[in-house]
């Protein structure tokens, strides 16, 4: 956010010395950039905003850390090899990257969709464009406060007239991301025009409006379950009910899942992750991955991880490893299957949703209604990751629940299900429940990532005094 509001400032500071001696109308003239347009339609904003929440802000650095830190994979090269031997992980510039899109683009488009689409907006009625940038602002705060805890929200949005936004309590925060749910299912059934192919997630040219307002309600009410559930450790028994009561409107397939699935094969359109290991490699899959499938014997494991050239067999990397294989040779990499250039990215699925319920039926001692659910979880998971269903997963579902469901059952095969593209929602089951148990030779995953430079520089005084090792408010009940 400061390097945007700083290049702004030092590019105003030019155009006024280059032209002091202009008139006004020379200076507006010469302030206008006919390439870029000052208004931006919602059709325009739409898919914009739908790409940085995908790509930008679920997928790239907070993500890539947080999947060293969950023992998806192992970091083998550079930051993420350092990040994973516990060194520098309190560098303040560790995900600036992430905040920035954040603060200074991702939630800005979002809050400008709702107020252009919204009464007294000048595309007033566009509810169905409002009610799916509720969603994903919902989503993307809700991304913002795990990763660092209090965070600006009540106060952002305000441009010059605020640039030190104060630090938000998170539960307040969680308060807010439900009202943001509520609204936006309120606001898609209100209807608008469709957005059809701008809707990138959703959408498409010959998709009804009312399928995307079905598919985005689903989604939305499956999100309330997500946050719901995460409050497990702040209310156990309310937090439970709400999840399964909001599970109820939410997603009753894998056809509906919320996934990004408009990637191409161009070096600018690529999925994150594919970039991510074209371009550095610094991710090699984990030890503790592979170990936790053969142990279960679970048929996904070939599926999901290629043997590694230097042994032809499937080698995962130990964390904290000292050996640098950048040249990703000594230990095994996610398959074509799973990493390829247009692979899709799951925002939020169906098996995710039934991994909540089941969690939730445990906690209220519902263990026939638990297992049932954890059933539909784990074969949803299988078919969705590798094409695999029939009698070798109902065989496997049948061994993991043969002598009772366990929380560990279920968060451990949620974690696996979270592979390889939702670390941060792995992350944080990590956090709330310990669970699943990861060992590592130095020390064990930090609670949150640490505040970036630059609101350390641009807002000091009310960005929090925390350290790594403080949890968040949904984990241990504090604000810090």
């Amino acid at each position: 956010m400061k390097t945007y509001k700083f290049l702004s400032y030092i590019l105003a500071l030019g155009l006024l010395l280059t032209v002091s001696s202009c008139d006004e109308d020379t200076l507006d003239e010469i302030d206008t950039n006919p390439n870029s347009p000052t208004d931006v339609p919602l059709n325009l904003l739409l898919p914009q905003a739908e790409t940085d929440v995908a790509f930008a802000v679920a997928n790239t650095d907070v993500a890539w850390y947080s999947s060293v830190f969950v023992q998806h994979t192992a970091g083998v090269h550079a930051q993420l090899q350092q990040a994973d031997r516990r060194a520098s992980l309190n560098d303040a510039t560790l995900v600036n990257n992430t905040w920035t899109t954040i603060y200074a683009g991702t939630l800005p488009d979002l809050n400008l969709i709702i107020e252009k689409g919204s009464a007294g907006g000048d595309q007033e009625g566009f509810l169905i464009h409002v009610g799916i940038a509720k969603i994903l602002k919902a989503f993307t705060i809700a991304i913002a406060t795990d990763t660092w805890g209090r965070v600006p929200y009540s106060e952002i949005g305000q441009g010059a007239e605020q640039r030190q936004p104060v630090f938000d309590e998170q539960q307040q925060i969680y308060n807010n991301i439900q009202m943001l749910l509520d609204e936006a299912i309120a606001d898609l059934a209100a209807g608008g025009p469709n957005p059809g192919a701008r809707d990138l997630i959703y959408g498409g040219a010959t998709v009804p409006a009312q399928s995307i307002v079905d598919s985005w309600t689903r989604a939305a009410w499956s999100l309330k379950a997500r946050y719901y559930n995460r409050l497990s450790n702040i209310n156990p028994t309310e937090s439970a009910q709400q999840a399964l009561a909001a599970a109820e409107n939410g997603f009753s397939s894998s056809a509906q899942n919320m996934n990004f699935a408009v990637f191409t094969s161009d070096a600018t359109g690529q999925n994150p992750w594919f970039q991510e290991a074209a371009d550095r490699q610094h991710l090699a899959v984990s030890q503790r991955f592979v170990q936790t499938l053969q142990g279960l014997s679970d048929p996904r494991l070939d599926v999901l991880v290629a043997p590694a050239p230097s042994t032809g067999e499937i080698t995962g990397a130990p964390n904290g490893t000292q050996d640098n294989d950048q040249a990703s040779v000594l230990f095994s990499d996610p398959t074509d299957f799973v990493l390829n250039a247009t692979a899709p990215v799951p925002l939020m699925t169906y098996d995710e949703l039934k991994f909540i319920e089941a969690e939730a039926h445990l906690r209220l001692g519902q263990q026939v209604e638990a297992v049932a659910a954890f059933r539909e979880a784990v074969l949803a998971a299988m078919q969705r990751q590798a094409s695999l269903s029939g009698t070798a997963a109902e065989a496997y579902v049948a061994q993991i629940v043969a002598d009772g469901l366990s929380l560990q059952d279920i968060i451990q095969q949620k974690w696996i299900s979270f592979f390889l593209y939702q670390p941060i929602e792995a992350f944080a089951d990590y956090r709330r429940t310990d669970l699943p148990e990861l060992p590592h030779p130095i020390s064990r995953a930090p609670l949150r990532f640490p505040y970036p430079q630059s609101e350390i520089d641009a807002n000091a005084g009310n960005v929090p005094n925390v350290q790594l090792t403080d949890g968040v408010w949904w984990d241990d009940g504090t604000e810090d």
